[in-house]
């Protein structure tokens, strides 16, 4: 959920509002839920999800949108809870006590991520904060590193916070985090232009240890998608002249704790949805809007190309084939399983054969917001539009 804020004059004297968007809170709950028009599902939160995650073990990590007032001002900081397989849950962030500076602060939880061994957390907040009287605030990005306990992990000589840090991911070890910094060096748009692309710089810090360093020679990429089981990441490099719209962007893998980049495949057309399957083996992106990329890792000559339209994808635990959310990053839609075809080699210069694939809906194509499919394959979670409530159904 993008959080955003709005400033209103009291009536009397010259406070300003920081509010977040007006919602009714309801009280945590998790409970087998009733049957509906759709399967069964094994179990539900009846708290506004904002973003979510499943571990290893099945466990799932999840922010549910608090908003409070304090000294006349409307805030929303967004609660961490933990939910165990069993259905039992337990909060382990309040968010009303979690403050960063001096003046009034907001966030809501755009992301979460576990650890390999599922002892902590990388959780990324949308910030806003006010900055003046006249109630002007500041948009931003940090991360806040947790253990499952909900003990804040402190950064040796600093905060347990990195500012600035998106998309970040522990380490196969769970000593060290990943994550990505917006390249500030992005010109702005020209008014009535089209928004520039983005650019982001890859790091790595040790909380233990205060060690934080640049990797990869200070490439830029456009997307990056971690691996954290394998220390791993596919990424897309943009062509060294960013502004040309005419040179291909590359395909590349990075090796975090080497820091090590080799390229894979240059790739036509605009990219989007790049994401790992579960054996880190291969990589799936969208070359335009209704076709799908699937390549080999370790042969990235070898590839295979399916007809689905663009949107969010999440690898099945065999491989064989790929859920996909049509439509837009953060507009709801519905769910299909789509066949992946084999790959065979490509040529250099060509691209790979394109094959047709009948896409099989599930849930009764009902639309949801969100979704992920746990790392063993046996449930999928969605979160459903308006109330966002969080649903886990079995994945046969």
């Amino acid at each position: 959920m993008t959080f955003s804020a709005i400033k209103s004059r009291h009536v009397r004297g010259s406070r300003w509002l920081l509010a977040a968007i007006p919602c009714a809170l309801t009280l945590p709950l998790l409970r087998p839920a009733a049957a509906s028009a759709q399967d069964r599902p094994v179990f539900r939160v009846e708290e506004e999800v904002t973003a979510f995650s499943f571990s290893a073990s099945g466990r799932i990590a999840y922010g549910a949108r608090h908003v409070f007032s304090a000294k006349k001002i409307q805030l929303q900081r967004d609660d961490i809870w933990i939910a165990e397989p069993d259905g039992k849950k337990r909060r382990i962030l309040l968010g009303e006590k979690f403050e960063r500076g001096t003046g009034p602060f907001s966030y809501t939880v755009r992301a979460l991520r576990w650890s390999p061994d599922g002892s902590k957390l990388a959780v990324e907040l949308g910030t806003s904060e006010m900055i003046n009287d006249e109630g002007d605030t500041r948009e931003g990005v940090m991360t806040l590193l947790l253990d499952d306990a909900g003990r804040e992990i402190q950064i040796e000589g600093g905060d347990s916070t990195i500012p600035g840090a998106s998309n970040a991911a522990w380490t196969a070890d769970s000593t060290a985090v990943v994550y990505l910094t917006q390249d500030q060096l992005d010109q702005k748009p020209a008014a009535g232009a089209a928004p520039a692309p983005k650019y982001f710089t890859a790091n790595l810090v040790r909380p233990s240890a205060g060690e934080k360093s640049t990797l990869f020679a200070g490439n830029k990429f456009s997307a990056v998608e971690w691996d954290p089981a394998q220390n791993i990441a596919a990424a897309i490099e943009p062509a060294p002249n960013q502004a040309s719209k005419s040179e291909p962007a590359s395909l590349v893998l990075l090796d975090p704790v080497r820091n090590t980049i080799r390229k894979l495949a240059t790739l036509e057309g605009l990219t989007s949805g790049l994401v790992l399957s579960p054996s880190g083996k291969r990589v799936a992106y969208w070359v335009n809007n209704d076709q799908l990329e699937v390549r080999e890792l370790d042969s990235p000559n070898r590839a295979a190309r399916v007809r689905v339209a663009s949107g969010i994808l999440a690898w099945a635990k065999d491989e064989l084939r790929v859920l996909v959310k049509r439509g837009p990053l953060r507009r709801s839609g519905d769910l299909v399983w789509v066949k992946v075809p084999p790959t065979s080699d490509v040529a250099v210069g060509s691209s790979p054969r394109l094959a047709e694939a009948v896409p099989e809906a599930i849930l009764h194509d009902l639309e949801f917001r969100s979704f992920e499919i746990s790392p063993d394959g046996r449930s999928l979670a969605v979160v459903e539009p308006g109330k966002r409530n969080l649903y886990v159904y079995p994945l046969p």
